[in-house]
């Protein structure tokens, strides 16, 4: 093998590159939610106050819609007879996994440049699904909420 071959990688490398692209991801929604619920309480009045309330309720979204994503589709598939009446139809998978091609959005090209990930990265559609990213980031979005009331005490104006 020559110097400028890449050697191949293990299936545990490739795993430990997922989880790190991921975990940035995830980070990087959590911050990204920070700044503009912080900027709308700068311009609200309400402080981090409002920015905990925004994560908080843009996590819960997110956690929710990350996980309808992640639902399998159903091995069946509905249709309508004749008559009006709903049969439903068993339909035969492939025993091969289709690996579609994922595109690349200009928050996840931003999120690349993060360090770690411009040692570790992964191509496209070696990365983890966009739902899972999802997922984790509703939960990443939530912690921090969570951790701002719990943590740091940011409480709302008047409750002591």
């Amino acid at each position: 093998m020559s110097s400028t071959e890449r050697p191949p990688t293990s299936a545990a490398s490739r795993r430990a590159r997922q989880a790190v692209d991921a975990a940035v991801y995830s980070l990087a929604v959590a911050a990204t939610v920070f700044v503009v619920g912080a900027l709308a309480g700068l311009v609200l009045g309400g402080g981090l106050v409002t920015a905990k309330y925004v994560m908080f309720v843009v996590g819960l979204l997110a956690f929710g819609y990350g996980t309808l994503q992640l639902r399998p589709d159903p091995p069946w598939k509905t249709e309508e007879g004749e008559e009006g009446e709903i049969k439903i139809v068993r339909e035969e998978r492939p025993s091969g996994t289709v690996v579609n091609s994922r595109e690349e959005t200009a928050f996840q090209a931003a999120v690349q440049r993060i360090p770690p990930l411009p040692w570790f990265s992964l191509p496209p559609d070696e990365r983890v699904s966009v739902a899972l990213k999802i997922f984790l980031a509703g939960l990443a979005t939530l912690a921090w909420s969570f951790a701002m009331e719990a943590v740091f005490g940011v409480a709302a104006a008047g409750a002591a």
